[in-house]
């Protein structure tokens, strides 16, 4: 095999099985809390409570129901594996900002309740791979992107609980994850894949400015 291809299928490998257990976690949290009422749930973010501050490393591990689990277990699979292969030892840094910033978020201008699940941290993930391809305009991260787009564009809703009646959407919770992933794509933009830039035409236009302003010498000298 091409070592550069086994190099880039073990990236692959790599980034779906760290993925996988990032996943895992919220999932086996969740199991555990069902069988053995735990009642964990308590344990999320109650904004402007200083006993729940803490809260906002636990918030994506909680969920209400199996419906709530796994409607945001794919989500978070595909965007850590973006995020591991992209931005590889960076990844998990950028993760816990943006779950840190998104709770932060959250604890200081959230609806008085409790806030659970990883919407949040979707929502933070997505925006952050949006507008840091945006501004990095690397051929790769884009078109990631644009799958990330094309899967998950409909999040936009999720900023209007008026369009769920009759659900309990921490609609505080996806703001704060745009705001997580916008400002950190900007404090990271230089983590991850480079742009490349290409300077053979230049070099052939200046080698043909060369040689017209050596026949035009020529041309003069002859005079």
């Amino acid at each position: 095999m091409d070592p550069i291809l086994k190099i880039e299928k073990d990236r692959v490998t790599n980034s779906l099985a760290r993925s996988f257990l990032i996943t895992l976690i919220p999932i086996l949290a969740f199991i555990i809390n069902d069988v053995f009422v735990l009642q964990w749930n308590e344990w999320g973010i109650h904004p402007r409570e200083f006993d729940h501050v803490w809260s906002v490393l636990l918030i994506p591990f909680l969920h209400a129901d199996y419906e709530h689990l796994f409607s945001n277990m794919i989500p978070l699979f595909v965007l850590s594996f973006g995020l591991l292969y992209f931005f590889k030892k960076r990844a998990y840094l950028i993760m816990l900002f943006n779950l840190l910033v998104s709770g932060i978020l959250i604890w200081s201008f959230g609806r008085t309740g409790n806030h659970i699940g990883a919407s949040g941290l979707i929502y933070a993930f997505i925006f952050f791979m949006v507008t840091i391809s945006l501004i990095k305009r690397e051929k790769s991260l884009m078109a990631f992107s644009l799958i990330v787009i094309f899967l998950y564009g409909s999040v936009v809703w999720g900023f209007f609980p008026q369009l769920f009646p009759g659900k309990n959407i921490s609609w505080e919770g996806h703001v704060a994850g745009a705001v997580s992933g916008i400002v950190l794509a900007w404090v990271f933009r230089d983590e991850g894949p480079q742009r490349k830039i290409f300077f053979e035409d230049e070099i052939e236009e200046e080698e043909g400015e060369e040689e017209e302003n050596n026949e035009e010498n020529m041309f003069d000298e002859n005079i």
